[in-house]
């Protein structure tokens, strides 16, 4: 008899030749939501949306009596199984139609017969409920996580109203304890946003039931406890995706990563957190060298891309190695077209573990920073605590741009992704522990509002009056006129004009100082329309301004 060896494997298969579905009939394969949100960005469904041929399946699974099918992914047209054959993988290269095979995880036990696969759904439709626990003007009451939301100011998003409603996000993660009891959660489960949960590692394992991280990741965007917790997307919905197995660290769980990312698109999820990254493995046949971390290399780098050609936006953990010898990202941080998070502390000096780009093809990461050093978040047993790791500026991030996103729903992932990148404060100078720095969300939320391009240059000093009560733009245009639109009408506002010169020649751009009226005492802040008209355009700002 053979020996025995209980391994996982994927195998990749050649083409879809065959396959019984179509790119015509998508509701086959992709939900409702998933179908609306393709049309209403004119995403073509493409042969990689259909699912994986089920004749090749089955002549895989013919070959021993003790394999099985765990996942299976469209994008990279291949699946997972497991067997406990010692020479299964000669066998399936034989097939005509493999193009590829590996062992992804050797295991030290056989695996149970799966039981009945775990599945949470929510029970009725969502509640689009009002906040309770406003402060006034529809300020929120953030308690520990005023500073962590304010250093991206990100809180304007919120007082405009955006708080993550309607949008939905999956976090992909290792287990969830207790998030179906704790009370930070109470307001999304009330509301039904916590719309579903699955296993991918364990399929009939409850993913509520073992495992912290995943909890804490979900307090960073979804808690809300006014005065003590408030997350960056209070009002999101948002499934729950388990692809991380804390048993070990081996190539599997890149795969689970792309079933669950495929997952999420199929249910029609605009954005995604994944605060994972894969580096070394237990297996020592599989190294990863820094030449690797060029976006192509990793499945699950891989599969990211596609993904964002789908529509979705995907946050990912930069990684926490900036402190060891490694230094650099995982993967699929080192991923094109996903927003890549490094960590820094409120007052916006880097976590010293934060993981530094750039790729191995020369690609500036992280894309942007957020608060991973000493931030609030939920502990499992119900307590507000300070962690640490780029694991939770991930999703303080995620959250953000998911309000942003929910300003501006008509624009796609990509002009989303751009806009964060270009608001950060090191845009003009990336560097490699950084990268663009640290997004200001009300920057993001004006370059989005702007019909590109105007004819001339407009480059705000910040969206927000300072103490003086002025606001500096440059512009090259010698005749711009200004009107701030309060809620008491028109104002034309008293304007100083400074001219610059380089090397005693007048340069084309005029440094404007615009006064705006004075505050108004009784209220927590104030937010002002600035119309800016050069030649026969006008542009438009939204600027905040703090009590």
């Amino acid at each position: 008899t053979n020996a025995q060896s209980p391994a996982k494997y994927w195998v990749q298969f050649k083409d879809k030749s065959g396959t019984p579905y179509a790119i015509d009939r998508p509701q086959e394969f992709l939900s409702p939501r998933a179908i609306e949100l393709r049309e209403k960005h004119h995403i073509a469904i493409q042969e990689n949306d259909l699912p994986v041929n089920p004749a090749y399946v089955r002549q895989v699974l013919a070959l021993d009596s003790s394999m099985r099918l765990f996942t299976r992914s469209k994008w990279l047209n291949g699946i997972t199984i497991y067997c406990e054959k010692d020479s299964i993988l000669n066998e399936i290269l034989q097939l005509p139609f493999v193009a590829y095979a590996e062992r992804t995880i050797p295991m030290k036990e056989p695996e149970g017969d799966a039981m009945e696969p775990y599945r949470f759904d929510a029970a009725a439709p969502v509640v689009l409920s009002e906040m309770e626990g406003l402060l006034d003007q529809n300020e929120l009451d953030y308690g520990n996580t005023k500073e962590q939301i304010q250093l991206n100011n990100a809180h304007w998003l919120h007082r405009m109203g955006f708080h993550g409603e309607r949008m939905q996000l999956m976090i992909l993660d290792g287990g969830f304890i207790n998030a179906d009891t704790l009370h930070y959660f109470q307001k999304l489960r009330d509301d039904n946003r916590l719309l579903g949960v699955r296993n991918l590692v364990t399929a009939d394992e409850n993913p509520f039931r073992k495992h912290t991280h995943g909890t804490m990741v979900l307090s960073c965007i979804a808690s809300y406890v006014p005065g003590e917790l408030v997350g960056t997307a209070p009002m999101v919905q948002v499934f729950l995706c388990q692809t991380e197995d804390s048993r070990s660290e081996n190539k599997i769980e890149e795969d689970n990563w792309v079933a669950g990312v495929e997952l999420a698109d199929s249910l029609g999820c605009q954005m995604l957190n994944s605060s994972l990254g894969y580096i070394k493995f237990d297996d020592s046949t599989q190294v990863r060298v820094y030449a690797d971390m060029n976006g192509e290399k990793s499945r699950a780098a891989q599969a990211a891309t596609i993904a964002a050609s789908k529509g979705m936006l995907i946050c990912n953990a930069a990684g926490n190695s900036g402190d060891e010898a490694w230094k650099y990202m995982g993967s699929p941080a080192d991923a094109r077209d996903i927003l890549t998070v490094g960590a820094v502390d409120v007052q916006g000096t880097k976590a010293p573990f934060s993981s530094f780009g750039p790729t191995a093809d020369g690609r500036v990461k992280p894309d942007a920073c957020a608060v991973g050093y000493a931030t609030y978040l939920a502990s499992v047993r119900g307590k507000s605590i300070r962690s640490f790791g780029t694991s939770f500026a991930s999703p303080v991030l995620c959250g953000m741009v998911a309000c942003l996103w929910q300003a501006f729903p008509d624009k796609s992932n990509y002009e989303i992704m751009d806009a964060v990148r270009q608001s950060g404060n090191q845009f003009a100078k990336p560097d490699s522990a950084l990268g663009y720095g640290i997004p200001d969300f009300l920057k993001a939320y004006n370059i989005l509002k702007q019909p590109q391009p105007a004819s001339f240059t407009v480059d705000f000093d910040s969206f927000e009056v300072d103490e003086n009560g002025t606001v500096s733009v440059e512009i090259s245009d010698p005749n711009a006129t200004f009107i701030i639109k309060g809620e008491k009408g028109d104002i034309q506002p008293k304007i100083q004009k400074l001219h610059f010169t380089i090397d005693d020649v007048e340069s084309d751009i005029v440094k404007y100082v615009i006064q705006f009226p004075k505050a108004d005492k009784k209220k927590m802040y104030e937010l002002y329309e600035l119309e800016v008209k050069c030649q026969n355009e006008t542009l438009r700002y939204t600027i905040g301004r703090e009590k």
